[in-house]
């Protein structure tokens, strides 16, 4: 569930010293786990994990390089060969690693295998319940209690921007880009540096596929001293829509991003979905469905359906919309959760491009 650049301590273990070998500095495996770890910090876990084969292939009962490679195959999504190396390590080379557990909740996570991911986590903190990875252990843990328990409680309370932030994405949210426009200028006019309504108008372009202006406006943004995170998000929606070759960097970057602030974390769920990073988005909509402090529009709840509809997680959907049109039948929005449930209980395709992302 938590997706970070993980490395395993670079401290060996005492296997192969036990057994006296010798072997000559070219085909140490440290060697190629070395390479590997400086590929992967680069950014190419494909590559990255070749030469960690290749040390394991020299090394076979490293529990260090093994781990590493899981790690790097998790970031690749492969969730269940992930496993299946961390297994290998605590069946077979070293069942006292206990961050093995915790790498294996994730994956099975990931894999919407609850139950599963449940135990390894009970698991890994009554091993190591001052270990490097509690805080984490213990909110995952949280987070897949309240999955199970099917926990969440859909309130239409505002988001926790500013004033002309929760006006303009409101509008943002609805397809009312000409509206947004409007907004951002009102706001703009009142604060001339205040950049992250520039990165909404450059959102605003791009959805009316003004994609020039939204290009322009984003460069300006992101060649000032701080960049703004919210056109380092769309930068890579740009891209990403215009297929351009340097869209994957773009995207593998703001996958990797972890923004402190609740509205920030919002705003690159919704980018995340529009590069189809699902999963991905899935998961941050996911935290702040059960975190009390982040207040949400119904708009928050209908994209949330969306995400999850698109990571075949159709009864979550499902009861969301349900809870949606229970709330939204006095509004001019009350055709919308209806329309969302009859396709999905016929089986039928929501997808339209995306446009079905907008609560319209």
């Amino acid at each position: 569930m938590w997706q970070m650049k993980w490395r395993i301590s670079s401290m060996r273990s005492n296997t192969n010293a036990k057994k006296g070998q010798v072997i000559p500095f070219m085909q140490d495996g440290s060697y190629f786990f070395k390479k590997g770890i400086e590929i992967y910090d680069d950014g190419q876990p494909e590559r990255a994990a070749a030469y960690i084969r290749r040390a394991i292939k020299v090394e076979p009962d490293e529990p260090v390089f093994i781990c590493q490679l899981a790690i790097i195959l998790s970031e690749m999504g492969e969730y269940k060969d992930s496993n299946e190396w961390l297994v290998k390590v605590t069946d077979d080379i070293d069942p006292k690693m206990s961050q093995c557990y915790f790498f294996m909740a994730n994956n099975f996570a990931h894999l919407g295998e609850f139950t599963e991911a449940k135990a390894s986590l009970t698991i890994y903190l009554s091993m190591d319940d001052d270990g490097e990875f509690k805080e984490d252990a213990s909110s995952l843990l949280d987070m897949i209690d309240k999955e199970l328990d099917g926990e969440f409680d859909l309130l239409p309370f505002e988001m926790e921007g500013d004033k002309h932030e929760d006006i303009v994405m409101d509008l943002l949210n609805t397809g009312e880009f000409h509206e947004a426009e409007k907004q951002i200028h009102v706001a703009i006019a009142e604060s001339p540096k205040d950049w992250d309504m520039y990165a909404y108008l450059a959102e605003s372009y791009m959805h009316q596929e003004r994609f020039d202006e939204a290009e322009k406006l984003l460069k300006d943004l992101l060649t000032k001293e701080e960049p703004n995170f919210f056109a380092q998000c769309q930068m890579a929606v740009l891209l990403y829509k215009q297929e351009d070759p340097h869209a994957s960097t773009w995207v593998d970057n703001i996958k990797n991003l972890r923004p402190l602030k609740d509205w920030d974390c919002y705003y690159l769920a919704r980018a995340l979905y529009y590069i189809k990073e699902y999963q991905a988005a899935y998961l941050l909509y996911e935290r702040f469905l059960h975190a009390s402090k982040f207040q949400k529009r119904t708009t928050y709840f209908h994209q949330m359906a969306i995400v999850s509809w698109h990571c075949n997680r159709y009864e979550k959907a499902r009861k969301l919309w349900v809870r949606i049109e229970s709330t939204e039948h006095r509004s001019d929005k009350q055709h919308v959760a209806p329309t969302y449930l009859n396709l999905i209980q016929t089986d039928q395709d929501i997808s339209q491009n995306g446009k079905e992302f907008l609560y319209q």
